[in-house]
């Protein structure tokens, strides 16, 4: 269901011809925690929804959603090290992972929308974020319908088949997110598909 149309803000009905029907979580209001401030993404999780989903294609996986304490807030100033280890304030700065590739987190900025990169193994050294990823949440969601509706393609046993869907996917996911050029987390998607 390839289609040329690639929208900045997704509605449900384009999501789930990607990704299939029933797989967005939309939280109502008394779900979604107090943290995540950003105005944008508050409206686009209560009226579309987020998917919750496995990419098998990718391994990306946002299933985690779906469960009890599925969207728990993080302190971004500890997990980026910019908390000193004596410092026992309250944290005021709030991040939710959003997708895991493996042992890699796409993380909501709570206050902001934005979505970065963050590497759980160098968190205790300042090193776990690893730039920005998407622009929000509803990019991001565009990001993985257009990994699932090139899956086939991604899949085939023909190599050139394969490696002229990698390089579609690779330019029709730049053209929409310029961040996914420069983004580690999106270099090792395209590294393990080539």
């Amino acid at each position: 269901m390839r289609s040329d149309y690639i929208p900045l803000v997704p509605g449900a009905v384009w999501l789930q011809e990607r990704l299939g029907e029933g797989l967005l979580w939309r939280p109502d209001e008394a779900v979604l925690p107090a943290e995540p401030t950003h105005a944008g993404s508050r409206e686009f999780l209560l009226t579309i929804g987020f998917p919750a989903v496995h990419l098998d294609v990718v391994g990306i996986d946002t299933r985690h959603l779906l469960d009890e304490d599925g969207m728990e807030p993080f302190d971004a100033d500890e997990i980026y090290g910019e908390r000193h280890s004596d410092d026992d304030s309250p944290p005021t700065n709030f991040c939710f992972t959003v997708a895991t590739w493996y042992d890699q987190h796409l993380m909501l900025d709570a206050a902001n929308g934005g979505i970065t990169h963050y590497d759980p193994n160098g968190w205790d050294h300042g090193a776990g974020w690893k730039g920005p990823a998407a622009d929000d949440l509803p990019v991001l969601a565009v990001l993985l319908g257009l990994i699932a509706e090139s899956s086939s393609a991604l899949e085939s046993a023909d190599d050139a088949v394969r490696a002229t869907a990698v390089t579609d996917l690779r330019k029709r996911m730049t053209g929409l997110e310029p961040y996914v050029e420069d983004s580690a987390f999106w270099d090792e998607i395209f590294e393990c598909l080539g």
